[in-house]
């Protein structure tokens, strides 16, 4: 009689070693078969997006004081400003598994960090631990599962103090203005809510998509949550103990194939949908090749777990480490502890809207409009999906624009 296969013997590795050369094929054989024409920034850095539209790009890197070491991006000035000394200083912070390249993917009338620094700021853009570009750790080797035990939670602690401390000492001024998005949103938050005196450093947040709770969250997210609620461990064994999603050049090259394709596209697209809320018609769809080949760009899977436990228990907490033991260990209590965000005093500006799968109106009441006392602005955009505040055509007029001005009036 033949032995069944079970799946749960045959390890993680061997199954993607048989499976992803087939995928490959496939995609390439697919995407070949379809006609497709390449855009020159598929494949660029974020230096190299920044350079090949004429504008001034700086790299800075930095170590946090846990040892990782990050990769800071600085448009320094506009096409038609450099002569102005003492910018406002604006700091960009993006999302979940992506990195300083969302905010200038686009055309320079479209992306927002071009965008700004014509506007006369000082651009900053921020790179987390573990995504494409921050993969270093002065005693970690990144093949090593001690670099991967992180969740958003490191990120809050150490790498926003390091980047912006970082910032302020080299443009010697005292604060910035903050803008984040989605995961860029709950790191300053928490951030802000555990320390006094980092507000100091922070004149307004400008919020996109922004998340504190989500219990309600849709689409792909919840459903990995749902499959693995009770089972962490499971979890780790289908997606491993270290890295989530990195930017491979597997990765890279199937998604440059697949979706610059006519008939392939549309299904990227749909993808994208599934993740983010439903089609808006404001995604540029002939730039989806260069979004794909630059997000996913990489975070740890403790990070991902710690999403989809946040989900589970419908609170904004610190990652759960699995047993009331361990959580002793870490937390001197047998639970994860709550972020009280109504410690929260700087200035925010919220800008979110209802057709947004991650970032969810009642979410956003619950977890933040009536939790935080110092909400400036609550703008509600009409047919805004999650990748809209950063990629939607209408962001510029509706978003980008607005946020110049209250700067502007207030300087």
């Amino acid at each position: 009689m033949a032995t069944k296969f079970n799946h749960n013997n045959c390890p993680r590795s061997v199954l993607v070693a048989i499976i992803l050369p087939f995928s490959i094929l496939f995609l390439i054989i697919f995407g070949f078969c379809d006609t497709y024409t390449e855009l020159p920034e598929v494949g660029m850095t974020t230096t190299q997006l920044i350079q090949y539209h004429d504008y001034p790009a700086e790299s800075l890197r930095i170590t946090t004081d846990d040892g990782y070491i990050l990769e800071m991006h600085r448009i320094p000035h506009g096409k038609n400003n450099y002569n102005v000394t003492k910018k406002p200083v604006i700091f960009l912070q993006h999302g979940l598994l992506a990195s300083s390249s969302d905010w200038v993917v686009n055309p320079p009338d479209e992306s927002p960090a071009f965008i700004f620094a014509d506007a006369g700021f000082d651009v900053w853009l921020g790179n987390m631990r573990g995504n494409v570009y921050s993969r270093e750790h002065i005693s970690y080797s990144v093949n090593s599962k001690e670099f991967w035990r992180f969740s958003w939670d490191e990120m809050a602690k150490y790498d926003l103090e390091a980047m912006i401390d970082a910032i302020l000492d080299r443009t010697q001024q005292e604060s910035l203005y903050y803008v984040g998005h989605s995961q860029g949103t709950i790191t300053i938050f928490s951030k802000l809510s555990e320390d006094k005196n980092f507000s100091k450093k922070i004149k307004k947040i400008f919020a996109l998509g922004p998340v504190a709770k989500v219990a309600n969250i849709k689409g792909l997210m919840h459903t990995i949550s749902d499959l693995f609620k009770d089972h962490i461990d499971l979890f780790e064994r289908y997606f491993g103990s270290m890295e989530f999603l990195p930017s491979t050049w597997y990765i890279k090259m199937a998604s440059r194939i697949f979706c610059s394709g006519k008939l392939t596209n549309p299904l990227c697209q749909n993808v994208m949908f599934l993740i983010g809320g439903p089609e808006s018609n404001q995604l540029n769809v002939t730039r989806i090749p260069i979004y794909v080949t630059h997000t996913p760009a990489g975070t740890s899977t403790d990070n991902i777990a710690h999403w989809a436990q946040m989900i589970q228990s419908k609170e904004v907490q610190k990652f759960d480490f699995g047993s009331p033991q361990s959580n002793m260990k870490h937390y001197n209590q047998t639970t994860p502890p709550l972020y009280n965000l109504s410690n929260i005093d700087t200035d925010i500006y919220l800008y979110w809207s209802a057709d947004d799968w991650v970032a969810d109106e009642v979410d956003i009441k619950d977890g933040i409009i009536d939790v935080i006392p110092s909400i400036k602005q609550n703008n509600c955009l009409n047919d805004f999906n999650h990748f809209d505040f950063i990629y939607g055509l209408r962001a510029r007029k509706e978003i980008y624009e607005p946020i110049i001005q209250i700067i502007n009036d207030k300087n």
